[in-house]
C-alpha cells in the first residue's frame, strides 16, 4: 500500500508534512472515490527531504512550479503502482485573485488510520479548497460530514 510505504519513510524523519485531497477526505470519513493518486503538503525544505528520502519512487525531480491556478514546489513519485504528488508551500489561486496562504500552514489533524498517525488537513479547510475550485459534488459532500 503506496500511503504505508510512504508513511514508514517518513515517519521517524523530522518532516513537517500532511495529506490532503482526496485520501484525506476519505479517512476523514467523506464518501468520495480516491482518486490514483495521494497528495502530500510539505514546506520548501520538506519538499527537499523528500525528494531526496524518495529518490528511487522518483518520476519528476522536486522543482518550483507554477501554473495560472497553483504554485509550488512540486514532485512525482510512484509508489507501488500509485502516484504520490509532493507539493511544497502549495498555494492556489482564491476567487478574489489573490494567493492562499500555504496550504500547510493551516491547522491539522491526527487521525489513525490502519496503525498510522496521520496528519490531515481539517476538513474546514479542505472545503475552502474545493469550494474555490468550484468542485461542488465534494463540497457537499464535505459538508455532509462536518454537520
Amino acid at each position: 500500500m503506496a500511503l504505508k510505504t510512504f508513511y514508514d519513510i517518513v515517519k521517524t524523519k523530522n518532516i513537517n508534512w500532511v495529506l490532503s485531497g482526496s485520501t484525506s477526505l476519505v479517512i476523514q470519513g467523506v464518501d468520495v472515490t480516491i482518486n490514483n493518486d495521494i497528495d502530500i503538503l510539505t514546506d520548501k525544505a520538506g519538499a527537499e527531504i523528500l525528494d531526496n528520502l524518495l529518490a528511487q519512487y522518483r518520476v519528476k525531480p522536486m522543482k518550483y512550479s507554477e501554473t495560472d491556478k497553483y504554485k509550488s514546489y512540486f514532485g512525482i513519485y510512484r509508489l507501488d503502482g500509485i502516484q504520490l504528488e509532493v507539493m511544497g508551500e502549495f498555494q492556489y489561486l482564491l476567487k478574489n485573485g489573490s494567493w492562499s496562504e500555504p496550504n500547510q500552514n493551516n491547522e491539522i489533524i491526527f487521525k489513525d488510520f490502519l496503525e498510522m498517525r496521520l496528519p490531515l488537513l481539517k476538513l474546514e479547510q479542505e472545503l475552502v479548497e474545493y469550494d474555490n475550485l468550484d468542485k461542488i459534488d465534494k463540497v457537499n459532500k464535505i459538508k455532509r460530514v462536518i454537520k
